[in-house]
């Protein structure tokens, strides 16, 4: 009776031994950090609830979870720019972002990464002004594959412009503001190289988050921008006025010209003057109050009486301006070029050689300002 019960002791023993031993040879489930709260945000994803998602997503990269991070940013990307995830993530983790995060926050030389190949741009029959586009994030790159998709269908396909290929510049590096309701302001000295370039008489930068703008032949677009709000501003570059009040300051000066702008006429009295310098007869006219100047309490006129893209950028292009467009650029060298606005940047560095370089280049285009200031300083406008 106890050797029955010995040996039902040693074989449960035994029994007890092996099972440990198997216990021990299966692979062990690697534990992911962070991956309840990632479970929890892609619920909060699929029950359409993205705050609740992005605290999850939060939790989950602060945790170390190696997905949190790439899905975080696309899910924020439409309410932030760049720059804002950026310092957002290193607050969460202090390393840099893996490379699919990178190249969305447009680190590109930053983290070592190849720029995007984009489609090459198509050559055009004739180029009477070349646009530089300078690119930052991935969001920039989609709203401009998106912009030249649209293009040849959109009013402006029948102008004579021409888009180089992109440049890529980090947007760490050129800082663009983010900032809604404001100016975008970038760092105009990280350009510096593409502008001495030469090749291209306006730069175009896509880049930040908040409002356009045109400015001394340098196109500023949010990296969301749409083609209509490139049509806006860049009809600016053509000599184009707002057709709704413009700020005090800017009133000031723009409603005491004297010349005459494409769509705005300053006074009704002008109109003789204006069909003459356009080549158009009054018929093609209708001279329509607008706001443009009311802060400088003076009457404005538009040309034409239905509400223009001028007036709002989404609104249609007329004809009669496109007409206009392309009469303006039978003579580009009128248009100021962005070499000159940066040269005035140089000279108030007392950056005398880049001065030189810049004015040069600007007078290469015949513009007729730096043709004048190499004359007054004594030097030749051609480039060496």
């Amino acid at each position: 009776m106890r050797t029955n019960q010995a040996l039902s002791q040693q074989k449960g023993r035994l029994a007890g031994f092996f099972l440990l031993l198997l216990t021990a040879c299966q692979p062990s489930q690697t534990v992911v950090p962070g991956a309840l709260e990632f479970a929890k945000a892609q619920q909060a994803i699929e029950a359409q609830l993205p705050i609740k998602a992005g605290e999850h997503l939060a939790a989950a990269i602060q945790q170390g979870h190696p997905d949190a991070a790439i899905q975080w940013l696309r899910l924020t990307q439409p309410a932030q720019g760049p720059l804002q995830q950026y310092q957002q993530l290193q607050q969460w983790r202090q390393q840099p972002p893996d490379p699919d995060s990178a190249a969305l926050l447009g680190l590109w030389q930053q983290q070592g990464l190849a720029t995007p190949q984009l489609s090459p741009e198509p050559v055009a029959a004739q180029c009477q002004l070349n646009i530089q586009p300078v690119l930052t994030s991935a969001s920039a790159i989609s709203h401009w594959q998106r912009f030249r998709q649209d293009w040849p269908t959109s009013a402006f396909a029948k102008l004579s412009l021409c888009f180089l290929p992109p440049a890529f510049v980090d947007s760490r590096a050129l800082q663009c503001s983010e900032h809604a309701g404001r100016r975008i302001q970038c760092d105009a000295q990280v350009l510096q190289n593409i502008v001495s370039s030469g090749q291209a008489q306006l730069l175009m930068v896509v880049g930040g988050r908040g409002n356009a703008s045109f400015n001394n032949g340098w196109l500023q677009l949010p990296e969301n921008f749409t083609p209509a709000l490139f049509r806006h501003e860049f009809s600016h570059a053509l000599g184009f006025l707002d057709e709704y009040a413009l700020p005090a300051s800017v009133a000031a000066a723009e409603c005491q010209r004297t010349d005459l702008t494409p769509n705005i006429l300053f006074n009704a009295a002008d109109m003789a003057r204006y069909t003459a310098y356009w080549q158009l007869t009054g018929e093609q006219l209708r001279l329509t109050p607008v706001a443009t100047c009311d802060a400088a309490k003076r009457q404005a006129f538009r040309v034409i009486e239905a509400d223009s893209h001028m007036q709002h950028f989404e609104l249609p292009v007329p004809a009669l301006y496109i007409r206009l467009m392309q009469q303006q650029l039978q003579h580009p060298q009128q248009v100021m070029p962005v070499q000159y606005y940066f040269a005035a940047l140089a000279r108030q560095r007392q950056d005398m050689v880049s001065w030189r370089q810049l004015m040069q280049q600007a007078a290469a285009f015949g513009y007729p300002a730096a043709l004048e200031g190499l004359t007054a300083a004594g030097l030749s406008s051609t480039a060496r």
